[in-house]
């Protein structure tokens, strides 16, 4: 049952924090894809949703985006970041149902930040509010990413 007593069911995410799946909601956008909006209003520096998936070493990533390339309709939902020195990757790119891996890009106008949480020497990419959100809003981070290659194929990348 969810705590919020709604009909979804709370999911355990970082921080071992039970949180509702209700408070975004998955939707198509013209230009990008799937996108995630706010179905409540969330506060600055409030807990939105964690970019879960597999952590792997940025060596392993690095392979699995050369296999992932192969089956463009499969996309690739990487997050590259670094942890005690190391550069890590947080594979999404298999669909777990949370809303993390579908937040999309903004350069200019980011709504939402990345905290990194360490729980038992294991980090988790936490997604929060970067400022005072409104109900309905798309949630977009900037993803940070502005090579060339990536840039050409996602030009929406610099906006």
């Amino acid at each position: 049952v969810c705590m919020c007593m709604c009909v979804y069911a709370c999911v355990c995410v970082c921080m071992h924090v039970y949180v509702c799946v209700c408070f975004t909601q998955k939707f198509a956008t013209e230009e990008k894809g799937w996108g995630v909006r706010s179905t409540r209003p969330f506060s600055k520096g409030e807990f939105i949703c964690e970019y879960s998936g597999e952590l792997i070493s940025a060596e392993e990533a690095k392979d699995r985006e050369a296999r992932y390339a192969l089956v463009p309709e499969v996309g690739c939902y990487m997050y590259y970041f670094e942890f005690l020195g190391r550069k890590m990757c947080v594979d999404a790119t298999a669909d777990n149902k949370r809303h993390g891996r579908l937040l999309n890009h903004s350069k200019t106008n980011p709504n939402v930040v990345t905290k990194m949480v360490i729980l038992d020497n294991v980090p988790y990419l936490c997604l929060v509010a970067g400022r005072d959100i409104c109900k309905g809003e798309q949630l977009e981070y900037d993803y940070g990413d502005r090579s060339k290659m990536s840039v050409q194929s996602h030009p929406w990348l610099v906006k």
